[in-house]
């Protein structure tokens, strides 16, 4: 199982440290394991989360109640 930290997985997704931060707070961003203090993803989760976000229109439904 391969690890990324939290700048390595930003940088996979295109986004900001930042961003990425945010993201886990409001459960926006892909899943995360937590070891300790040190926060890092699976490659395979990573990867997934991003495919969840494939869309074929601009306003597609996802599935979640407004």
């Amino acid at each position: 199982m391969h690890l990324l930290n939290t700048a390595q997985t930003a940088e996979r997704i295109g986004m900001s440290v930042s961003w990425l931060n945010h993201a886990r707070q409001t459960g926006e961003g892909p899943v995360f394991l937590k070891i300790g203090a040190n926060v890092k993803y699976r490659v395979q989760d990573v990867d997934n989360w991003l495919a969840s976000k494939t869309r074929t229109r601009v306003w597609q439904f996802d599935g979640e109640a407004a």
